[in-house]
């Protein structure tokens, strides 16, 4: 994805062109200035260490460059480019879907999972009004730390007598949607698959495979790779309870080489790569429908719309630290809508950084995103369980708000940052907006700021939830909002709604009824 302004845009006014691709390979986009001034963008395949031999007759299929002009600076480009995957891009069956709340098990327990204790997180789960919960990674055949496993996708023996079907059927006896991992594209040296199939992985003849993270790629170019994995996952799916697929790709490629490709056709393995992986996703995806597959590549390691055009959604970070992911977050929707993102309540100290957040800014960090979850230890959730319950009934009752509606970076700075999120029926005259403000770093005596809120109805008035205010939207686009401020002199609670949690990572959620 990039961007080419004129000198002064910003994000409300100037001329914005913009282009993306819809491919998930090794890309190039590069911007070029002629000696006559002209700007030329280009956008493809990288052409580093790739060659295509094309037979006589035969085609070749470039990716696709999606290409936008806006003359209204960075805030229209970003609604069109909302707009244009939401309605190109995503899965249609997804479309307007309001994503379930979630209970991850990886903080929880990580590698020391087992049938009883994914029962008991269940139980937890339903107990803060989570709807649904997420076996990750530690549940397959001798997975008991990194360095095992990758490719042996059968439930483990001993920790999952019943097998994966039956948990999931006992899960949904519960009353809750079941979510599993996979890291299907990785194969661990330690394992099964690569003692039977050491050829499958990608290699260079000559050279030790690089291990990242105790991993190596598997050659997705060959198509009895390819066949494995849809078996391996079909004969999961197909139990029929499994709702949601958390697909991991946690690793860089390197010695990108077939086994299976001669000498001269090597550089093509890394786009057949791809091609590999989308013919895979297409069948899952076929056979499948309704299953919300969820890209997840460290994060954004590997986001964008040729995944997209599969899965419904992806996980923006492993940095999961509230602070790290308001940046992150702020990047990202210059192009994807936050209905295509993923958000949970991670641990704090953060594991990241160290840093020491409250639920609720961890919360608020990612409420605006389609998905909205918490993955944490049973202690901390037993210890914050009537706070997680009533986040958790917020990511409820605001699910459908956050599909389709429009979103708007009000102020992003080294200290404050302010989003506007206008529900979809509201840009059709009822219901909902809100306004996240996120204070960093407290100092005494900062000045007492306003923000103006952008695409309201001059002619409607907006009544602030949780007080008795009640603003005119014309009022609220020109002379703007008061935003809270932090200061230990005043209580945390106040009726006007300004007075937010006192020191560093503070933030507030202002929620306007839209009275015509």
């Amino acid at each position: 994805f990039m961007v080419v302004m004129e000198a002064g845009a910003s994000e409300t006014h100037g001329r914005v062109y913009a282009v993306s691709l819809v491919y998930s390979g090794n890309y190039c986009i590069s911007a070029e200035q002629g000696e006559l001034g002209h700007t030329r963008i280009l956008a493809g395949i990288n052409p580093f260490d790739f060659n295509w031999t094309l037979e006589p007759g035969a085609q070749f299929q470039t990716p696709e460059a999606v290409q936008l002009y806006s003359s209204r600076g960075l805030r229209a480009m970003s609604h069109m480019w909302h707009d244009f995957i939401r309605e190109k891009i995503s899965p249609p069956q997804f479309k307007g879907v309001p994503r379930p709340s979630y209970l991850n098990s990886w903080e929880a327990a990580y590698f020391d999972i087992t049938e009883r204790k994914t029962l008991e997180l269940a139980d937890h789960a339903r107990a803060i009004g989570a709807q649904m919960l997420v076996l990750d990674d530690g549940w397959f055949e001798g997975r008991n730390d990194p360095s095992t496993s990758l490719g042996d996708w059968t439930a483990d023996a001993k920790r999952f007598p019943s097998g994966i079907g039956n948990l999931a059927r006992k899960i949904s006896k519960k009353g809750l949607k079941f979510g599993l991992w996979f890291e299907p594209e990785m194969v661990s040296p330690k394992s099964q698959l690569y003692k039977d199939h050491p050829d499958w992985a990608l290699q260079i003849p000559g050279r030790t495979p690089s291990l990242g993270r105790n991993q190596l790629t598997l050659d997705l170019s060959r198509r009895e790779v390819t066949d494995y994995i849809y078996d391996s996952l079909d004969a999961l799916l197909s139990c029929g309870n499994i709702d949601y697929v958390k697909w991991d790709m946690n690793r860089n490629m390197s010695e990108v080489g077939s086994a299976s490709l001669p000498l001269h056709q090597q550089p093509e393995t890394a786009h057949r790569y791809m091609l590999g992986l989308y013919g895979l996703l297409e069948r899952l995806t076929r056979a499948y429908p309704q299953v919300l597959f969820e890209n997840c590549a460290s994060g954004g390691n590997r986001a964008d719309l040729g995944m997209l055009s599969y899965m419904a959604q992806s996980w923006s970070s492993d940095m999961c630290d509230p602070i790290g992911r308001l940046s992150i977050i702020n990047g990202l929707s210059y192009l994807y809508p936050l209905d295509t993102t993923a958000a949970y309540i991670g641990p704090s100290p953060n594991h990241q950084n160290g840093r020491v957040s409250s639920l609720k800014t961890r919360h608020m960090a990612g409420l605006f995103c389609a998905a909205n979850g918490v993955s944490l230890s049973e202690a901390d959730i037993k210890a914050n369980s009537n706070e997680l319950t009533a986040l958790m009934a917020l990511s409820n009752a605001t699910r459908a708000d956050f599909l389709g509606g429009r979103f708007d970076r009000l102020i992003y700075s080294q200290n404050e940052v302010c989003w506007q999120y206008t529900a979809a029926a509201n840009l059709y005259g009822s219901t909902q907006l809100y306004v996240a403000y996120f204070h960093l770093l407290s100092a005494p005596n900062l000045p007492l700021r306003r923000v103006r809120l952008s695409g309201l109805d001059p002619k409607a008035h907006y009544a602030l939830k949780g007080s008795e205010k009640t603003y005119a939207g014309d009022a609220l686009m020109s002379s703007g909002l008061p935003l809270p401020y932090v200061t230990s002199l005043q209580p945390t609670q106040s009726q006007d709604g300004l007075y937010m949690d006192t020191g560093d990572f503070s933030s507030h959620l202002f929620i306007f009824d839209v009275l015509s």
